[in-house]
């Protein structure tokens, strides 16, 4: 199987790091005898899971401090999830995660790492995007809100006995960016809270909509 970069190959399993769902396994856990690559799937979304991403994307971020390339983190949050999982249960707020997914799998290259992130309603993903400046974080982010909202996903009514269609769906978006520099390498945890206070900043400025932290 193809690998995103040699960065991977130190790794007990190689897997496109956007397709988590294609994973070939190398080793099993001692004591309970799961593939390691068991703990790198998302079973909803088919993205990495917080396992996998804890293992993929700080040595993307390795090899962007080595390379001297740039990159950026985008954390996305789905608007008003907890109303959809409310008012149509959770079966239409999973149908809503994986269609968000795939969303997220056609807005990205096989290069980038992409997984879902949790959330208090398991309703936030992350994206690294390696080699990506300003401009192109943009232009994905911007892909991103666009394919959101062009969702149209027919879900279980259970209180009307039949099925909607839900539309109008979108994501708020926070975007941190990482620019090389000499000196001390950079750290993954800062990177996700400068998105996060992006993305509060896009929550309050009316959702829907992209913001991007300080330069770094």
């Amino acid at each position: 199987m193809t690998t995103a970069s040699s960065a991977w190959e130190s790794a007990p399993f190689i897997a496109l790091p956007n397709r988590a769902d294609e994973v070939a396994v190398h080793e099993r856990c001692g004591t309970c005898g799961q593939p390691i690559g068991f703990w790198a799937v998302d079973r909803l979304t088919g993205l990495l899971d917080r396992w996998g991403w804890d293992t993929y994307a700080p040595e993307t971020l390795r090899h962007a401090h080595e390379q001297r390339q740039p990159l950026a983190l985008l954390l996305l949050d789905l608007d008003h999830f907890k109303a959809i999982n409310d008012r149509y249960g959770h079966v239409a707020g999973d149908m809503v995660l994986h269609a968000v997914a795939e969303v997220l799998r056609r807005s990205c290259r096989e290069t980038d790492v992409v997984g879902r992130y949790g959330g208090h309603g398991g309703d936030e993903f992350l994206v690294l995007l390696p080699t990506t400046n300003r401009d192109r974080a943009s232009s994905v982010a911007a892909r991103v809100l666009d394919g959101v909202r062009a969702l149209q996903i027919s879900v279980p009514d259970v209180d009307r006995g039949a099925r909607t269609t839900l539309t109008g769906l979108s994501v708020s978006i926070g975007v941190a960016l990482y620019v090389p520099a000499r000196g001390m390498e950079p750290v993954l945890a800062d990177l996700v809270l400068e998105a996060d206070a992006a993305l509060l900043v896009a929550k309050r400025e009316g959702r829907d909509t992209v913001r991007i932290g300080r330069r770094r």
